[in-house]
């Protein structure tokens, strides 16, 4: 480990206070990009790798990445350090911030689906053994990509692209959010807060330029070269994400926008320190290009729900980055641009087969033993809830109301917080559901009024045939043991042609009036259509039937109806034979023997 003077160890510390904000920014970026019922969970993620991060990298994996080296492949020094060299302090400092960001990466392609616990025990192995194993292959003193003349100048791949290949290990084994694919078609989900996602890419791209300046580890005119490289490659991959959304989105698209600068400040991350201006600008570029098309592959044809891109941000434009510094940058002594463009293809590949196997592995594992996803009811209510018991005001004022709006229940009310403005929306929803409420009151008042009028003759006040027929259909005693009478005027149409249809009218609501009293409770009563009327009794005795047919004849025939006088009806009726009979049938029947006693000389009551 080199010796640092004091403005070297000045400045390591700004670009580690600088690299330890990313975590901030990509707090910011994750919770805008998820739903707003995941936003905690994303949140306390970001801060719970933090700390274990911090911790495992200090207890064994800072050793095993920069310790003296064994066999190339591991270190075995440093571990527990205790704090007494001061240049060692410095650049354990640093360093643990990095770890931190790797293990970061791998929130935003396994997150809203993912149990807090596990996450954890991925952050603790992703810090304790991946990274630091393969770091100490590309950074340590000795390790054997690096003794090969492998270059990744800040971590396009030994941060980036390793922690991208484990989320994609994660969102393969995870499998898609619950209704991302649905019938063949692939569901958008609306991110929470579309600043918070550019707020975060602003903190990330300030925080970039202490993570790369500050990998020189010295303070000389060199950084100038670093941070510009840095904000041209930055301003280009957004300037490329700009171009590709206003072709196939045809507006600016926040995501596809922000994660565009994204992906060129992890391809320039690689060669920062060796690239020209313009090599820069074109790296930033075309990695934006990388990130999109890479994006659109792994969700349409591959369906890996990675909500965040950040297989395509980090690791696939981390490969482009660490490939640009074996196509553009200078050659290591004795080696030819094709042996070293192999070099970095080696030290990606390997990066890619480690860390995708080992994720494979971990997260397999989790899933044997039923601690890595969620249950679907705890994704379903969201992570906040189900692993915080944390909810946001908003989203609970949400939910109430569409609680309210499923159930139809406008009696209801939400919850009014005091002097907030989620507060003064409930208020006002509450005022609204008042007003709904009435106007389904005053509805069901007029339905019921139009219900009754379409049930009803309009000129006997009595049921009319629909009212009847619903009756017998809704009412299960009426569905079998009943018998029907029939009834029809005599001569109604002398009555209508010699008096007129308002005294032909007055005789119909008479025959009601008189009929109506002479009948049970239980019995139904409807004018069938014209000068018909139907009694339903409840009984299959014939002669009780009979009976009752008999009276209201001789009522009818003995009332004196004002102009017209004595007006006679014929009557048909009818019992079944057994409770197999149809309604219909019935009716059918009693309509016969109605027409048998107007044929037998009117006034009479016939059976079927």
């Amino acid at each position: 480990m080199s010796d640092f003077n004091d403005i070297d160890i000045m400045w390591m510390m700004l670009s580690a206070f600088l690299v330890f904000m990313m975590q901030l920014g990509f707090a910011f970026v994750e919770t805008g990009t998820v739903r707003s019922k995941n936003t905690i969970n994303v949140a306390m993620k970001n801060l719970i790798d933090t700390i274990f991060g911090v911790i495992v990298f200090w207890i064994v994996g800072f050793g095993l990445m920069f310790g003296s080296d064994y066999n190339g492949v591991i270190g075995t020094s440093y571990f527990l350090i205790d704090g007494n060299n001061m240049d060692e302090n410095a650049f354990f400092f640093f360093q643990a911030m990095f770890a931190a960001t790797a293990i970061t990466i791998v929130s935003g392609a396994v997150a809203e689906r993912m149990k807090f616990n596990a996450y954890i025990f991925v952050a603790i192995m992703i810090t304790a053994l991946i990274y630091p194993v393969f770091g100490h292959w590309s950074w340590g003193n000795g390790g054997w990509l690096s003794e090969l003349g492998f270059k990744d100048f800040a971590g396009s791949t030994v941060v980036h692209s390793i922690g991208a290949w484990i989320g994609l290990a994660g969102a393969i084994v995870l499998g898609p959010r619950l209704g991302k694919f649905r019938k063949g078609k692939i569901i958008y989900f609306a991110p929470s807060n579309h600043n918070f996602i550019v707020f975060g890419i602003f903190i990330l791209w300030f925080a970039w330029f202490g993570f790369n300046a500050g990998s020189i580890f010295i303070y000389d005119q060199s950084v100038s070269k670093i941070l510009i490289n840095t904000l041209l490659a930055g301003a280009f991959g957004g300037f490329g994400a700009y171009l590709i959304s206003l072709i196939f989105k045809e507006r600016v698209g926040v995501e596809i926008f922000s994660f565009g600068i994204l992906a060129g400040l992890v391809g320039i991350t690689a060669g920062c320190n060796e690239f020209t201006t313009t090599t820069s600008a074109f790296v930033g570029f075309i990695a934006a290009i990388i990130m999109f098309i890479t994006d659109q592959i792994l969700l349409k044809v591959f369906k890996v729900d990675d909500p965040l891109s950040v297989v395509s941000i980090h690791g696939f434009a981390g490969v482009w980055g660490t490939m640009s510094v074996g196509f553009f940058a200078s050659l290591p002594e004795e080696v030819t641009r094709s042996e070293f463009i192999f070099i970095q293809f080696l030290g990606v590949g390997s990066a890619f087969v480690f860390a995708f196997a080992s994720g494979l592995i971990i997260f397999t594992m989790l899933l044997k033993f039923n601690v890595l996803r969620v249950s679907k009811k705890h994704e379903v209510i969201g992570l906040n809830v189900a692993e915080h018991n944390a909810r946001l005001p908003w989203v609970e004022t949400i939910e109430s109301i569409i609680k309210i709006m499923r159930s139809g229940d406008f009696t209801s009310k939400i919850h009014e917080e005091r002097d907030t403005e989620v507060g003064i929306v409930a208020k006002f929803f509450n005022y609204l559901l008042s007003l709904v409420n009435k106007e389904q009151i005053k509805l069901k008042s007029s339905n019921t009024k139009l219900k009754k009028e379409s049930i009803t003759d309009p000129l006997t006040k009595i049921m009319n045939r629909r009212g009847l027929l619903s009756k017998i259909e809704s009412k299960n005693p009426y569905k079998d043991k009943i018998s029907v009478i029939i009834l029809d005027i005599d001569k109604f149409k002398l009555v209508n042609d010699t008096y007129g249809h308002g005294v032909g009218d007055e005789v119909i609501k008479g025959i009601a009036t008189l009929i109506e009293p002479m009948l049970r409770q239980e019995d139904l009563f409807a004018r069938w259509g014209g000068e018909e009327f139907v009694v339903v009794l409840r009984t299959v005795d014939m002669i009780i039937v009979e009976q009752t047919a008999e009276r209201l004849r001789k009522k009818i025939e003995s009332f004196d109806f004002t102009k017209v006088g004595r007006v006679t009806c014929s009557f048909g009726v009818s019992s079944p034979k057994n409770s197999d009979v149809a309604f219909d049938t019935i009716v059918e029947n009693a309509d016969k023997a109605l027409y048998e006693a107007k044929e037998l000389g009117r006034n009479r009551v016939c059976s079927w």
